[in-house]
């Protein structure tokens, strides 16, 4: 008798380097010690949107794993990998890491997917491993006992920083100094506290492909964007006004 296939398990993070990694070695590890006939795969659903990862892995991830006297060379050792629509279709069950950071992005990179994710909120904290950890073994139970997996919440709503009443006044400017040469766009007086800047940074960083961060009351995008950040800020109703640099 021919033994059934496994089921898929899809873990899916941003750039695949490091929380969804350690969710798929963890999950074949301890699924495994049961004979589950499930097996986890894990992808990014957009790599240019963390320009700045290095190795095949997350350093603080691999050194967890050792830690935890883990061993996963080959899993360790391969590059990030991207999601396809043919796998995101065909996984029998799929889960979001960082849901309110990745469920915007997986509609703007997948619109036509309607597919169920589960949603997890795992950060990235000394704890990381344990959290994962504790969530794998809730999903196991989930299976062994037969019960069916979690309804998908509702998508929370694309984060969209209010628009002004008024159309205010922003600045932008290109930096460059003390940068050795890699220069930023810098985004200067918006109206806006800390939680709508950072996402409206989210937003913005998606719309360029490429990084960037949040620092004193700014928004920094990686590169020469000023023409791509003025058409997006001029249609969330603000004035763009270009400062020296």
């Amino acid at each position: 008798m021919a033994k059934t296939p496994p089921k898929t398990l899809l873990f899916l993070g941003t750039g695949n380097h490091h929380r969804s990694r350690l969710a798929e070695i963890l999950f074949n590890q301890i699924a495994g010690k049961f004979g589950l006939n499930w097996r986890a795969i894990s992808r990014g659903i957009a790599l240019d949107a963390e320009p700045g990862v290095k190795g095949p892995m997350a350093a603080k991830a691999v050194e967890a794993l050792k830690k935890a006297g883990i061993v996963a060379m080959l899993d360790t050792a391969r590059a990030p990998m991207t999601v396809t629509a043919s796998e995101l279709t065909a996984a029998d069950h799929r889960i979001l890491i960082h849901a309110p950071s990745q469920a915007t992005l997986l509609r703007e990179r997948f619109p036509e997917f309607t597919g169920e994710i589960e949603s997890w909120s795992i950060e990235v904290t000394p704890e990381l491993l344990t959290r994962l950890e504790a969530e794998i073994t809730g999903l196991l139970t989930r299976m062994l006992n037969g019960g069916a997996m979690p309804e998908a919440p509702p998508e929370p709503p694309p984060a969209k920083p209010a628009k002004p009443a008024k159309k205010h006044i922003v600045k932008i400017r290109r930096e460059t100094a003390g940068r050795r040469g890699k220069g930023v766009t810098v985004i200067l007086d918006l109206p806006l506290n800390e939680h709508q800047m950072e996402q409206l940074a989210t937003q913005l960083k998606n719309r360029c492909g490429t990084g960037g961060t949040v620092k004193d009351g700014t928004i920094e995008i990686q590169g020469d964007q000023r023409d791509k950040l003025t058409i997006e800020l001029e249609k969330l109703g603000y004035q763009v006004k270009r400062a020296g640099g």
